[in-house]
């Protein structure tokens, strides 16, 4: 498979950022948000207004007004799921205010000097900072939306919502995939027979059947190559994934027993997943870091902070004062004061389509945070092929999307909160708990002015387009490259046959409800709902059952094809895929973040 290794109220706005955001108020004949916020949740995480008030840097709400950024270094041990809920809204709106002081007068936080982008990966699976600048806000975009899994691997779903990371298979200069028989030689497959559960057949180029060993086992010649750490894999873990065979475009996988697995629809194609909203925009990536971040990866992997040896590679995120001191000393050292060190560690993923077209959906790109920005261009004339030409076209982009991702005191896993756009996709059923003490249902969300559904929509969650045949988008079996239909499928980040379902769902429903009603109105950032964030126990390494919170998160514009098949307990979450190689019982180490180890350090020294 080539290249297989290589997710309310309306309000408008009314300031400026340069370089960032151009935003004014909503003109007439605009439809309003389509996902509302139930108003008479019971306030069990409601965000009251004197620590609402506290947010600000002024000390009160305004309009756009200033944020301070969530103290992580105070964040209370003794805690309850609200000070985690608290902390993501906090955070969401510092990041998206309006950058002052040490952090810059132009854009947003967020697109300010004090954080980086960081780039994809180059052919060393290496990667880079690049630090924004106010001519250049996220210079470095992308539009492979696909999760990975622990070693940095592709995931994929069968319809029983079981995830597999994904093996590749060495290739034929023609892209077919290459085989061993039972001799042990590589033989190419031509053409494959295969039903779900049953051991595939393989044909080689004469149309004969390749004999394969008596017990198939997982080739992992190339996949050592990307995730060196896999030879380390004991035969239990090998369960846990699948090998891709490709000849001619049809595409099986094969589990450690040797039978095919089911995928979900939207994975039978390729992987690699590329999203288009309704009109017609992809949907670009950007990941980010704060300085904080940035010059603590940088020490640690320089050896500023010591050198571990070869053997020793167990970092863990600052989590204190006495942790961040070691970092705050390094970064005077290169001209950083480290203005936004009570924030600890963050992580950020944003997600962006194109504004040109959303007037003639009903939406109103005022309505969204944007920034101006260059993206690649493409040759669009193939519904099959989408070729790099190799230009760049200077766009304004809507943010649709943000997973904010931080480190704070007791975590060093972080928390893990996601934001969506209130109108990007309807949402499945769900319950909640009202002022009243009784469960409330709200029934799945159908019609409506969606930016990634079209309003009658019946069939959800199709992957149309790849970009496993990077840099070229391709479009999956059966499809051609064009907007997906899409749903959250946890609406709230909770599976709806959890025991605790509304319980959940009502905590960040209620801490939604109190920001949105306290915050100006006009303000851009209501248009934003925080839909769950997830941390650990004790924020101990991540195991699949110590995960608390919201842990069925997912963002539709970033884990869209991971959701699983229905609102139930299946499917991706963050710690799915951002897991930690230690015991259990021992603190999170910095391999919940897959770019830690793969960036290349600001300074050797």
């Amino acid at each position: 498979m080539r290249k297989l290794a290589a997710a309310k109220r309306e309000h408008s706005a009314t300031f400026k950022c340069f370089g960032a955001a151009i935003l004014a108020l909503a003109p007439l004949g605009f439809a309003s948000a389509q996902t509302v916020v139930p108003s008479n949740a019971r306030t069990y995480c409601a965000v009251s207004p004197s620590t609402f008030a506290s947010w600000f840097v002024d000390g009160k709400p305004s309009l756009n007004g200033a944020i301070n950024p969530a103290d992580g270094i105070r964040f209370p041990l003794q805690n309850s799921d609200c000070d985690f809920y608290h902390w993501g809204e906090q955070m969401f709106l510092w990041l998206t205010s309006p950058a002052s002081g040490n952090s810059g007068s132009n854009g947003l936080v967020f697109t300010s000097p004090i954080f980086y982008n960081v780039s994809g990966e180059d052919a060393t699976r290496h990667r880079t900072y690049s630090r924004n600048t106010p001519e250049a806000p996220l210079p470095l975009l992308k539009v492979r939306n696909a999760q990975t899994g622990p070693h940095d691997l592709q995931l994929v779903m069968d319809k029983e919502g079981h995830l597999f990371e994904v093996l590749p298979a060495l290739q034929a200069l023609d892209g077919n995939s290459l085989m061993r028989n039972a001799a042990g030689k590589m033989v190419e497959v031509n053409r494959i027979e295969a039903k779900p559960g049953e051991r595939p057949a393989f044909f080689d180029t004469a149309n004969k059947q390749i004999v394969q060993p008596k017990a198939p086992a997982l080739d992992t010649t190339l996949a050592l190559r990307v995730a060196p750490e896999l030879v380390t894999v004991t035969p239990e873990q090998t369960k846990n994934f699948v090998q891709a065979f490709e000849a001619h475009g049809k595409v099986v996988f094969v589990d450690s027993n040797g039978n095919t697995i089911d995928p979900t629809q939207g994975q039978a194609g390729r992987l690699s997943g590329v999203l288009l909203a309704r009109n017609e925009s992809l949907v670009y990536y950007a990941t980010m870091v704060n300085d904080v971040y940035a010059f603590f990866q940088t020490g640690s992997l320089n050896g500023t902070f010591g050198d571990r040896g070869p053997e020793e590679k167990n970092y863990f995120f600052p989590t204190t004062q006495q942790e961040l001191d070691p970092v705050i000393r390094y970064a005077a050292t290169k001209g950083s004061s480290l203005p936004d060190r009570v924030a600890m560690a963050v992580e950020l993923k944003t997600s962006w389509i194109d504004i040109a077209g959303l007037p003639a959906l009903g939406l109103n790109p005022s309505d969204f945070i944007t920034v101006t920005t260059t993206v690649p261009d493409y040759d669009r004339s193939n519904p099959l092929l989408w070729i790099p030409t190799g230009r760049s076209n200077k766009v304004t982009l809507a943010m649709v999307g943000m997973h904010v991702v931080g480190s704070v005191a007791g975590h060093p896993e972080m928390i893990w909160a996601t934001f969506e756009h209130t109108n990007n996709t309807p949402r499945s059923s769900y319950t909640y708990t009202n002022d009243q003490g009784q469960i409330s249902t709200v029934p799945q969300g159908r019609a409506g002015t969606w930016a990634f559904a079209s309003p009658n929509a019946t069939n959800y969650n199709v992957q149309k387009a790849s970009y496993a045949d990077s840099p070229n988008i391709t479009a999956t079996k059966d499809q051609t490259i064009s907007p997906s239909d899409t749903m959250l499928l946890k609406a709230w980040g909770t599976a709806s046959d959890d025991t605790d379902s509304a319980f959940k769902n009502t905590e960040v429903i209620s801490a939604d409800s109190s920001v949105l009603t306290q915050i100006a109105k006009g303000d851009v950032r209501a248009n934003y709902i925080m839909t769950g964030a997830t941390w650990t126990t004790n924020g101990k390494a991540v195991r699949r059952d110590n995960q608390v919170g919201t842990n069925r998160l997912n963002n539709t514009t970033m884990e869209t094809y991971d959701q699983g098949v229905d609102s139930q307990r299946n499917g991706a979450n963050c710690f799915s895929c951002h897991t930690n190689k230690q015991k259990e019982g021992e603190p999170a180490n910095t391999d919940v973040s897959h770019i830690f180890s793969a960036l290349i350090p600001l300074f050797t020294k």
